[in-house]
């Protein structure tokens, strides 16, 4: 252990309750250093929470998160700082001195802190540039996860039976003209999963994802794709669609289906629109308080030497450096994690 470091407990700030930071914070502790853990919302868990099933196995997000949390929970090497954002950052000759404000009550304290971790996560960007989807404008027109919500009042009985649902996909990726050049990489599979969902629900109702082109790039990924367009029975289109339109109280959706060169109009009552991955606003301010790179979209960068270090005594995990799904989330924050316990056991 270095000198500096004898004699005083070693302290890692994880910032963000998501997976990511939920591991990262685990395996800190698991090595017998004090963690803190910061969360702006009032509960840990981040996106698993709000998410209903999941792929490759249709599992249930919040079981799975729920169990992390109370592991969180239950580690006495670790605190957890609810309804809290990081206000102020100044360095030290061995680490930080960071204060911490309590958006609840508006009280603010500083804690000496000899690494951080940055699990900020991910958002979806504003669709109000795809005004011919009509999201916020149509109510049946939702972003990917507005209709988590969606499927989930569906399970519980709740809401009229959609006789028709579109997925349309890339909405904002892939796209230089109004959204991002870059592919936002977990949209092919979440919008599988749920085309799946509402087919288990209403197995009468038509479902139609319009897709530039699928990219399954992982365990079972390809698999459970296929699953769900040949067992499920959801149709695949591929083309992006020209326009949404209000119908009778439900939604036409025009399209042209490229592979055949045909026109495709029908009327659905919901349409869902894979928004584009984009980094939350305060990725890039907490990037600055810590010296941080950004890349040109305010993703987190990382340093040329190590995918998890983005700084000195600086590093980072999960959907702050880009989209990633629950898996890749979760080994980023034990990746980490082993490099704050190697920094702090002296061999960082």
């Amino acid at each position: 252990m270095n000198e500096s470091m004898m004699g005083k407990e070693l302290t890692a700030l994880v910032i963000g309750g998501g997976p990511a930071g939920i591991e990262a914070a685990l395996k800190i502790a698991c090595g017998g250093y004090r963690v803190v853990l910061v969360e702006k919302e009032s509960e840990p868990g981040g996106l698993l929470r709000k998410l209903y099933s999941s792929f490759p196995r249709w599992e249930n997000p919040s079981d799975r998160i729920g169990w992390m949390v109370d592991d969180l929970k239950r580690n006495k090497q670790i605190e957890i700082s609810l309804e809290s954002t990081v206000e102020s950052v100044a360095r030290t000759d061995n680490g930080f001195n960071v204060t911490l404000k309590n958006t609840a009550t508006g009280g603010a304290r500083t804690i000496d802190v000899q690494a951080v971790v940055l699990a900020t996560g991910f958002g979806l960007m504003d669709l109000s540039a795809y005004g011919e989807y009509g999201h916020g404008i149509y109510p049946g027109v939702l972003n990917s996860l507005e209709f988590e919500e969606r499927l989930r009042e569906w399970s519980r009985g709740l809401g009229k039976a959609p006789k028709a649902v579109a997925l349309i996909q890339c909405v904002g990726s892939r796209d230089r003209s109004k959204g991002y050049p870059y592919c936002s990489k977990v949209c092919c599979m979440y919008s599988a999963k749920q085309a799946g969902v509402v087919k288990d629900l209403f197995p009468e109702a038509k479902v139609y994802v319009f897709y530039i082109d699928c990219r399954a790039a992982g365990k079972g990924y390809e698999e459970f794709l296929r699953e769900v367009i040949e067992k499920k029975h959801v149709r695949y289109v591929r083309g992006r669609p020209a326009k949404v339109l209000p119908d009778g109280g439900r939604l036409l959706v025009r399209a042209e289906d490229t592979l055949i060169g045909i026109p495709v109009e029908f009327t659905a009552d919901v349409v869902v629109l894979a928004a584009a991955v984009v980094p939350h606003p305060e990725t890039a301010a907490l990037a600055k308080m810590f010296g941080a790179p950004v890349d040109e979209y305010g993703f987190i960068d990382h340093d040329l030497r190590s995918h998890a270090k983005c700084a000195d005594r600086v590093f980072f995990a999960g959907g702050c450096g880009f989209a990633v799904d629950t898996e890749s989330a979760l080994s980023q924050g034990a990746a980490a994690a082993a490099e704050v316990i190697a920094l702090f056991n002296g061999n960082g």
